[in-house]
């Protein structure tokens, strides 16, 4: 009697450890439903002196001024059995990314975090010009393969159930830095005083999108801020700089108690920068091209995060829309004309015809155009202080025109890869270019999408994406581009189709 009672309680035993294996099962089925997000940062600051790119000559750094950072956000969403969707977004305070440097990094971390795609990983640039390229000819990039994968790894390893909101403000950062005449040229950073000063080439764009994540209790997790800007107040000093982002993450931390990340991103900027040129410093505005820019520029993106965090805060989804577009994009080369390779190869032959023999004479083109840099360092308070316009800078500009008129025949095209997010009502979208801001108000005001991120510089460094007035214009970032007007027009279509694509289906 003893026994059978035994081996009943046993059963009873077993099937109530099996009932209970069983609904913890489900529930943690039902716990892993939902949509995640998960931060890490990294400090990807080289040791010791490092040559700061970004200009035409050679900055050796002096000291660091910020520390420069790279800042990964994981998002993915879970039906409770496997995953819809994911992506990876890693902002890095660079220059510019390669192609092969964000492949690298894929390789990485493919079997390190077996659950996600690798292809949905993608890397963008700040564009301080206080910073390395990211390269894998760089002789820091075993470092920053090393700070990157862990910072990818640890974002998506600590990914936990999540809310996200979103919210638009101003704040005035970017102005067109493209100069106007009555001759029909234009030049970057021109001067403002001469009599045949026109007016400003094209607009800016003040807006700043914001999307917030929050944990579950409602707390502030981090911000991916998008400013159509680069990060180019301390552009031509010599220190490492993370230029303004750096102030917003310390007033970040100083307004909240717990670590709140911050995922910079650039807009479409390309014809920018931190400089309104006609006003110049008449009004007493703080130096643009120095430590009192990047503080003044961070003041004004927290008064901008302040006005939209209350809003934003009661506006949390955790069940938010979430797919990712991942597609490879040729874009066609400029075309060049044959009166362009004439007028060219008329101005370089003209400037060779003056070139000392000796090529370290310092009579020649570049050795001149060192001096007069050097010289105005130290009489002008304010840059820019190099020519583009000196012997050099014609040069520089004009021999690309004559290398991409005898390449155009045989080029197949520039191949870029190009995201697509929708998460909620807002729309994220990549491209590698330094895209004039006129392109991206083209996509925000076609797309379906309550906002748009536009992130440039994405995952490769395709230089200046220049308007038809540019073209015309002339000017250093507009006189040789890869990719020309066309090529613009496409990203353009192409973006908005998809984007408005991710919306129909609703």
């Amino acid at each position: 009697m003893m026994k059978k009672m035994n081996k009943s309680c046993f059963k009873v035993f077993i099937i109530s450890i099996l009932t209970m294996f069983v609904y913890s099962s489900c529930n943690e089925k039902l716990k892993n439903e939902g949509f995640y997000t998960g931060w890490a940062i990294e400090d990807i600051t080289p040791e010791g002196p490092v040559s700061l790119q970004g200009q035409f000559y050679e900055r050796i750094s002096e000291y660091v001024q910020s520390p420069l950072k790279a800042t990964a956000l994981a998002v993915e969403y879970s039906d409770g059995k496997e995953t819809k969707e994911q992506a990876i977004m890693v902002s890095l305070d660079v220059v510019g990314v390669q192609k092969s440097l964000q492949d690298t990094l894929r390789l990485i971390v493919r079997d390190k975090i077996p659950d996600f795609d690798t292809r949905k990983l993608f890397l963008n640039a700040t564009h301080t010009h206080s910073s390395f390229r990211a390269g894998m000819q760089s002789e820091d990039v075993e470092m920053l393969l090393d700070k990157l994968s862990k910072v990818v790894i640890s974002a998506w390893k600590s990914r936990e159930p999540s809310g996200i909101s979103f919210g638009l403000g101003y704040a005035v950062v970017g102005h067109c830095r493209r100069v106007k005449y009555s001759d029909g040229t234009a030049e970057m950073y021109g001067s403002t005083v001469r009599p045949d000063f026109l007016g400003i080439e094209g607009p800016s764009d003040p807006g700043v999108d914001m999307l917030f994540t929050w944990n579950l209790n409602g707390k502030l997790t981090g911000v991916v801020m998008n400013v159509s800007c680069p990060a180019q107040v301390t552009e031509a000093k010599y220190y490492v700089s993370a230029d303004y982002w750096s102030e917003v993450r310390k007033h970040l931390a100083e307004r909240f108690s717990e670590e709140v990340y911050v995922l910079p991103q650039i807009g479409a900027a390309g014809d920018q920068s931190p400089r309104n040129l006609p006003q110049g410093y008449k009004a007493g505005e703080p130096n643009m091209w120095d430590i009192p820019g990047i503080i003044e520029i961070g003041n004004r993106l927290m008064k901008t995060f302040d006005d939209v965090y209350p809003e934003a805060k009661k506006s949390i989804q955790t069940k938010p829309v979430f797919r990712h577009i991942v597609e490879d994009i040729t874009f066609p080369v400029r075309i060049y004309t044959e009166d362009e390779y004439k007028k060219a190869t008329m101005l370089v032959n003209e400037i060779r015809s003056r070139e000392p023999v000796d090529p370290n004479s310092p009579e020649s083109a570049w050795n001149r155009f060192l001096k007069e840099m050097k010289d105005n360092e130290k009489i002008w308070e304010y840059g820019p202080w190099d020519n583009k316009k000196s012997d050099y800078g014609v040069l520089r500009a004009h021999e690309g025109v004559i290398r991409g008129y005898e390449s155009q025949v045989n080029d197949p095209g520039y191949t870029s890869e190009i995201h697509m997010i929708r998460l909620g009502d807002v729309a994220l979208v990549s491209n590698p270019f330094e895209l004039f801001v006129d392109y991206g108000l083209r996509i925000t005001g076609r797309s379906k999408s309550k906002q748009v991120f536009i992130i440039e510089l994405c995952g490769d460094s395709g230089g200046y994406v220049p308007t038809v007035e540019a073209v015309k214009g002339g000017g250093y970032s507009g006189i040789t581009t890869r990719i020309g007007p066309p090529g613009g027009d496409l990203l353009v279509d192409k973006t908005v189709s998809i984007i408005n694509t991710l919306w129909e289906t609703d």
